[in-house]
C-alpha cells in the first residue's frame, strides 16, 4: 500500500478537485494525508452567515476535518499562514511568504510523512488563483530538496471536449483521467460539509444544487513519476 500527500491551497480544494479519487484510494487501504497551507480565513462566511470573520478560521477547519473524514484521509494538518481576506467577487491574493519559506514549511511535512505520492494544485491555479499557483510552486520547489522517488502530479489536468474548461490548468495536459462516479455520493457528502462556501460554489458553477456541481470526472497531470504500480490505475 502507498501513502499519499493531498497538498491543499484552502479547505474544499482537497475535496472539489480530487475527492473521489482519494475515496478510491482510501477505499483500496492507501493511507491518505491532507496538508493545507491555509484554513480558508479569507473566505465567505455563508449566506446568511454562519460564523462570524474572526471565527471563520477555526469553522471551515471543522468544515474540512469532516470532509476529509468521509473522503477517509488518516489525517489532516495546516500550515500557520494566513489566507488573504477577498470580497466576493474581488481580486484574490497569495500569502505574503517568500516562496522558499513556504516550500521548506511543505518540506518538514513531506519528510516527516514520506508520502509516495504527493496531488496538488496545477501549474495555471486552475482559474487562475494566486495562491493556488503558489502552492503549486511550492510544492515543486520543496520536492526539489531531494525528493526524487516521491511522485507528484496535479488535479484539474487539461483535456478536451470538457463542459468545465474554465477550472481546468490550460498548461497541464492530463495523463490521467478517471471516472470517479462510483464514489461521487461520498465526494457530494464531503462536498456538503464546507457550508460556508456552498453560496460561492453555486455561483461561481452556475450549477442548481451541490449535487449538480459535483464533477464526476478527475484529471491529472503527472510532473514527477512513476506512479506507485498500485495507483496507476486510470492511465490514458
Amino acid at each position: 500500500m502507498s501513502t499519499i500527500l493531498v497538498i491543499s491551497a484552502h479547505p474544499d480544494d482537497e475535496t472539489l478537485f480530487s475527492g473521489g479519487t482519494l475515496t478510491r484510494y482510501a477505499q483500496q487501504g492507501h493511507a491518505v494525508f491532507i496538508l493545507e497551507t491555509t484554513r480558508g480565513e479569507g473566505g465567505e462566511v455563508g449566506e446568511p452567515p454562519l460564523t462570524t470573520r474572526e471565527n471563520l478560521a477555526a469553522f471551515r477547519e471543522q468544515e474540512v476535518r469532516e470532509a476529509v473524514r468521509i473522503l477517509g484521509a488518516r489525517d489532516i494538518f495546516f500550515l500557520p499562514y494566513i489566507d488573504p481576506y477577498m470580497e466576493i467577487n474581488g481580486i484574490a491574493r497569495r500569502i505574503d511568504v517568500p516562496l522558499a519559506d513556504f516550500a521548506a514549511a511543505i518540506d518538514k511535512y513531506v519528510r516527516k510523512i514520506e508520502p509516495d505520492l504527493i496531488i496538488t494544485h496545477g501549474s495555471n491555479g486552475e482559474y487562475g488563483h494566486p495562491q493556488h499557483i503558489y502552492t503549486h510552486r511550492a510544492t515543486r520547489l520543496a520536492l526539489s530538496n531531494g525528493h526524487t522517488r516521491t511522485a507528484l502530479m496535479s488535479w484539474s489536468a487539461w483535456h478536451a471536449p470538457s463542459k468545465r474548461e474554465r477550472v481546468l490548468n490550460e498548461n497541464d495536459e492530463a495523463d490521467i483521467i478517471t471516472d470517479i462516479s462510483p464514489w461521487h455520493d461520498i465526494k457530494v457528502a464531503a462536498a456538503l460539509c464546507h457550508k460556508t462556501q456552498h453560496a460561492m460554489f453555486l455561483r461561481n458553477s452556475g450549477a442548481p444544487s451541490i449535487t449538480d456541481m459535483v464533477w464526476k470526472t478527475e484529471t491529472f497531470h503527472i510532473w514527477q513519476g512513476p506512479l506507485p504500480d498500485d495507483l496507476s490505475g486510470g492511465k490514458i
